[in-house]
């Protein structure tokens, strides 16, 4: 797991060990992608994720994600947006790569569907 002195950025990606679970939540060691911003990131035990799930979605609350060097995927992926999670820092393990700046408007209007914003 990672050193509680590291520094969580919004639109990093981590594995996180997302068990246990219950019913349809998302389970397993996933990549996830740290959506809270950066201000809350401060010295947060705590982090808001969105796990990314393989193959792309036509879902409304799903960003679909190409992999590259920067975000380190080894496949294409979907973020779930309606499958947030608030875990603890403890969850948090190796860091995977950097989402591309380019898909935080798809994150946004995922978001505003989501939470009727």
């Amino acid at each position: 797991m990672v050193s509680q002195m590291t520094e969580f950025k919004r639109l990093d990606i981590y594995w996180v060990d997302l068990e246990p679970t219950k019913g349809t939540e998302t389970k397993k060691l996933r990549p996830c992608v740290i959506v809270q911003s950066d201000l809350v990131n401060i010295q947060s035990k705590t982090l808001v994720v969105a796990p990314m799930l393989p193959n792309h979605k036509s879902w409304p609350f799903a960003v679909n994600l190409t992999p590259t060097s920067n975000n380190g995927l080894d496949k294409d992926r979907h973020i779930n947006l309606k499958q947030l999670r608030a875990v603890d820092i403890s969850r948090i393990g190796k860091k995977q790569g950097r989402l591309e700046s380019e898909y935080l408007q798809s994150i946004k209007q995922a978001f505003t569907l989501v939470f009727d914003l």
